[in-house]
């Protein structure tokens, strides 16, 4: 495989030397188009405020299922920076809100969302978002899970200087 060619702009100092030294080693960072729109709607949904469990494209009927959770920062983005039209819904206010931002954000990214063909469920804190859309390719994306530290690396540095 050929060296990547790096422009010498991104190397102006030592620390960037090592970083040129990194990328001339382990080639161009590549990432797969078939989960596109499975990242823009992880990514709009996070801005909000939301963790995202699960964002997949079913491969049948465009059906779409997003599974999230929301803490205070997404409430408080919700109800605080939205309008509040004058005749809401007495149930619950926050699906009606999380409902138009969906659609906004479908809007956003292509094709808007018919209202009949979306589906929000709240079950305390985890909401689960299913709709028909036709953009996109099936697929699933995950939270990626983080690998379990014994120690932060302040304290391996420690440790390693430390030892019996």
């Amino acid at each position: 495989m050929p060296s990547p060619t790096i422009s010498p702009v991104y190397c102006s100092t030592l620390k960037d030397a090592y970083l040129e030294k990194i990328l001339r080693q382990y080639g161009r960072y590549y990432e797969s188009g078939d989960l596109f729109y499975q990242r823009l709607w992880k990514q709009r949904l996070n801005q909000i405020g939301f963790r995202v469990i699960l964002v997949e494209k079913l491969p049948y009927h465009e059906v779409w299922d997003i599974r999230v959770c929301g803490g205070l920062s997404a409430q408080s983005y919700l109800m605080l920076s939205k309008p509040i039209p004058k005749k809401h819904p007495q149930n619950d206010f926050l699906l009606h809100q999380l409902r138009l931002e969906v659609q906004h954000t479908s809007e956003d990214l292509g094709e808007r969302i018919k209202s009949d063909c979306l589906n929000i469920i709240r079950t305390g804190a985890h909401f689960r978002i299913t709709f028909i859309w036709p953009l996109g390719r099936p697929g699933r994306l995950l939270k990626k899970e983080k690998k379990a530290e014994a120690f932060t690396f302040v304290i391996q540095r420690w440790v390693r200087r430390n030892r019996n």
